[in-house]
């Protein structure tokens, strides 16, 4: 998480004001949406760890329609504020989870999407929050620079969230740099992908075309995914 965090930080040095409303790599956010998300996750998470502290209940947010007018009001302020805002709600999450007593991060808690999950995955929710984005502001770093552990730990994550849905994409992932395979479904006309773990992620989350990859069996063209989150 603090890796990650370091990352996103790069990230946005050398950036100025009239990068404000400049896109991303997610389409519907520009680069202050796309800042403003990441601090209102990190402050949602707060809202976790004051749960699980007081066994008073504190969601992540209040509802999805409360969430996204947090995120375009954030997006109105100067990006310097937005910057400045980053810095202190990492550091604030990261002090808060820190804080917690081994009974207390076993603290059962919901995410936003409902599902009963201990404090203590806030952190997981954090990482993959953090890099992802970190390759969402669109300055040039790529998922080559995440390390194998969190490769895998994503490839891992993101592949079993494929395969617990009704009627998942049948593809089964080899990476040809780490010797390791994924598939997404157990049934189905499976289409095999071939490639470096980090580009088999990068189009597994919707942040690459394919590039990099090979599809099969034959030269197939890539199969249409379903958005990950």
């Amino acid at each position: 998480m603090d890796e990650g965090t370091t990352l996103f930080s790069e990230g946005l040095e050398g950036l100025e004001e009239q990068d404000h409303d400049r896109p991303t790599l997610l389409e519907d956010w520009n680069l202050a949406q796309l800042v403003a998300h990441v601090n209102s996750n990190a402050r949602a998470l707060v809202n976790l760890t004051n749960w699980a502290r007081t066994g008073v209940e504190s969601p992540m947010y209040e509802s999805n329609d409360k969430r996204a007018r947090d995120i375009d009001e954030g997006a109105k302020r100067s990006l310097e504020f937005l910057i400045e805002a980053f810095h202190a709600s990492s550091t604030e999450f990261s002090e808060a989870i820190r804080s917690l007593s081994p009974e207390q991060l076993d603290f059962m808690v919901l995410s936003a999407r409902g599902r009963e999950i201990p404090v203590s995955e806030a952190v997981w929710i954090r990482i993959r929050e953090i890099w992802i984005h970190a390759v969402d502001l669109g300055v040039g770093i790529g998922f080559s620079r995440f390390p194998t552990s969190l490769l895998d730990a994503l490839m891992e994550d993101v592949t079993h969230s494929f395969s617990v849905r009704e009627n998942p994409p049948p593809v089964e992932l080899t990476a040809t740099d780490v010797s390791n395979s994924w598939k997404t479904a157990r049934s189905g006309t499976t289409v095999i992908v071939e490639g470096r773990e980090s580009d088999l992620l990068a189009w597994l989350v919707g942040r690459s075309r394919g590039e990099g990859l090979k599809f099969g069996p034959g030269d197939g063209e890539p199969p249409v995914l379903p958005p990950w989150l």
